[in-house]
């Protein structure tokens, strides 16, 4: 005998319909019975506390006794973790079996009751590390590394050092700053102790005519 469930489904385009109902129709097909159909469409953003489709859902399951709430996924379900964590908790709270047709990782396909259990188990994970993100909880906490004041150095030691042996080689002032992505002003900054590796000016110079004198 087929058990009573509730369908919930939660579409972004009116084509996702079709697809989802259609996996779920495949999923229920030897051990649900399907109920009722409670449909949001482009309501991802909102919590699912805040759909009216979903409230609806909600009421029509209390009030009908059934247990049993079958989503397509939980990625369409709500695309916010903390969303999706908290409705799946308050479902929970209340004594609902909460399946999915599509990417389904809990397993106990066959026995709700123990998918209903390792959905708590996993529920209390996420909220550990969802609190611990949060500069809360016990979950491990991750430290920032902080910036350096002021701005920072364009050439460490050793690649100044680098900078002059090329100039020593030869290599023009523009190849270098091409290679060590440098402005013209820090080469010369780096040269000014080194007159012998400064280049030559390459532009024309201007004469002094009648009018300057």
């Amino acid at each position: 005998m087929k058990e009573d469930s509730i369908v919930y489904l939660n579409t972004r385009r009116k084509s996702d319909y079709k697809l989802q109902k259609e996996a779920i129709d495949q999923y229920c097909k030897y051990r649900f019975s399907i109920r009722n159909i409670f449909h949001d469409y482009r309501q991802s953003s909102k919590p699912p506390e805040k759909r009216d489709g979903f409230l609806e859902m909600l009421s029509f399951a209390r009030e009908s006794g059934i247990r049993t709430i079958i989503l397509y996924n939980l990625t369409e379900f709500s695309k916010n973790c903390d969303h999706c964590v908290k409705a799946l908790k308050n479902l929970h709270n209340e004594g609902f079996v909460v399946l999915w047709a599509e990417k389904n990782f809990i397993g106990y396909r066959g026995d709700p009751l123990q998918q209903r259990e390792a959905l708590a188990d996993f529920i209390d994970f996420l909220d550990v590390y969802r609190h611990a993100g949060k500069g809360g909880g016990n979950g491990p906490a991750v430290q920032k590394k902080k910036r350096p004041i002021g701005r920072p150095r364009a050439l460490d030691a050793q690649k100044t050092a680098d900078l002059i042996a090329a100039r020593r080689e030869g290599q023009s002032i523009s190849a270098i700053c091409r290679k060590f992505a440098v402005s013209r002003s820090t080469v010369s900054k780096i040269l000014a102790n080194y007159p012998e590796l400064k280049g030559e000016w390459k532009g024309t110079r201007r004469t002094a005519g009648p009018a300057d004198e």
